[in-house]
């Protein structure tokens, strides 16, 4: 029986022939059933599926759980730490997703970075305009006055409606988001439609969904940003920390930072 299970298939299809090729895995789709019990599984590592009672249930003796995307709200790390699983991510889809933005900047736009981990670096702007966690609210309000493209691309965990009506009401321009769907208060979007040229959204919220699309103003490409003219070549790097850290996590060879610490589970 396998040891690992690799869930979400789209990004498997540009694997190197040398992934895990030593190791005893498998592949299954995001929907594919979990009707069965794998005492054997002991990594499983997801993209967009979201890991639930049905998934523990599933793998009883799930040890570790890796993520690879920028966030990790599919995944309830409560749950996960009362039954010992650790959580890990690796490095997401960097140069594809900084592509897919790239195709939607002008020369002449003034950008405002709203978080600048590595798809934003891999923009290579010069001398970008940053916000990040050290931003006051005074500093921020002020920067959008002054640029004419948001790239929004901070995580969603703690980040709830960060981009809210106090926010479009002082910006003008075009908004091109990464993020999860979370991070954009829809509401605000609708209410500010007048201010804003365009906005291009990989995830969105249902809220007012089609209201906005039928408005012209807002493209929606559901989480599909990461395919953007995607191979291997330009995702070597992704490849090899992630079959790397599925072979750590399965040897307990722990020489990250996990998102969450694995516990040993003490039995009797």
């Amino acid at each position: 029986m396998s040891k690992i299970i690799v869930k979400d298939k789209k990004d498997m299809q540009w694997r190197p022939d040398s992934f895990l090729q030593n190791e005893d895995w498998d592949l299954h789709g995001q929907y594919d059933s979990l009707d069965f019990v794998d005492p054997e599984i002991e990594v499983l590592s997801v993209q967009f599926t979201k890991v639930g009672e049905k998934t523990y249930k599933a793998m009883p003796n799930l040890k570790w759980i890796v993520v690879r995307t920028h966030g990790f709200d599919n995944i309830n790390l409560s749950e996960c730490e009362k039954r010992g699983i650790g959580v890990a991510t690796t490095k997401p889809f960097t140069q594809s997703t900084a592509d897919w933005i790239k195709d939607k900047i002008d020369e002449n736009d003034k950008v405002l970075f709203i978080g600048y981990g590595a798809i934003a670096k891999s923009l290579n702007i010069a001398l970008p305009n940053i916000i990040d966690r050290k931003t006051t609210k005074e500093i921020l309000l002020k920067k959008v006055k002054e640029v004419n493209c948001l790239i929004v691309s901070i995580t969603p965990e703690g980040n709830d409606n960060y981009i809210n009506d106090e926010i479009l009401k002082n910006f003008k321009g075009k908004i091109i988001s990464v993020s999860r769907a979370n991070v954009i208060d829809n509401n605000a979007l609708l209410n500010n439609l007048d201010n804003i040229t365009h906005a291009y959204v990989d995830t969105l919220d249902s809220t007012h969904r089609e209201t906005l699309l039928e408005s012209g103003k807002v493209s929606y490409t559901k989480h599909t940003a990461w395919s953007h003219g995607f191979t291997y070549e330009n995702n070597k790097d992704y490849y090899n920390t992630l079959h790397k850290r599925l072979i750590d996590c399965l040897h307990n060879n722990i020489d990250f930072k996990p998102i969450l610490p694995r516990q040993e589970r003490i039995t009797f």
